[in-house]
């Protein structure tokens, strides 16, 4: 049985996230994948796009009815309970570097790499958004988006990454257990 706890959430940031670089500045990138850790500063370019971007789960921990705040005992199923799932949403582009001359970057190219990493940053806010909405009356799945933080340029690659946790339901199996 696949995992029905991290991987649902995973799976649905994922779509959210590629589907809404396709309208970034830099376009589509050309591998939107799950990550079983952290990613390498890759950002090869394909047909119509470029760069990488991904999901992967930081951690998974039970949480209280004063979500995401860690439950008081984690080893008791309490009926207020659930699990919290915090996700990363990372990208990785390609940036200008110093040239076979050593001439670094101009300012204007310096600038468009700033411009695409930043609407990169964006696109990762709307997928959350958009993956996990609050219903009209204030109800849905509990959401904290944390940090967006940059990833500085290695080998012609930058980008940034987001944690978002994520609420992922009752910590305790339904009573009867199948059959």
């Amino acid at each position: 049985m696949a995992d029905v706890t991290a991987l649902p959430l995973a799976e649905a940031l994922l779509a959210c996230l590629c589907a809404e670089l396709d309208d970034t500045v830099a376009g589509p990138v050309c591998v939107c994948c799950l990550a079983p850790g952290p990613e390498p500063a890759d950002c090869c370019t394909c047909p119509g796009g470029e760069g990488r971007a991904w999901v992967r789960v930081t951690r998974i921990f039970p949480t209280s009815a004063r979500f995401p705040l860690p439950a008081v005992d984690p080893g008791r199923c309490a009926t207020d309970g659930s699990y919290a799932v915090e996700l990363e949403l990372g990208v990785y582009r390609c940036v200008a570097t110093i040239d076979d001359d050593g001439t670094p970057p101009s300012c204007d190219q310096r600038t468009a790499d700033a411009v695409k990493l930043l609407d990169d940053a964006a696109a990762m806010r709307r997928a959350v958004s958009c993956c996990f909405p609050r219903t009209e009356l204030g109800r849905g799945r509990a959401v904290v988006v944390g940090e967006w933080r940059p990833i500085a340029p290695e080998g012609g690659c930058a980008g940034g990454a987001l944690l978002v946790t994520v609420e992922s339901g009752d910590c305790c199996p339904p009573a009867g257990g199948g059959g």
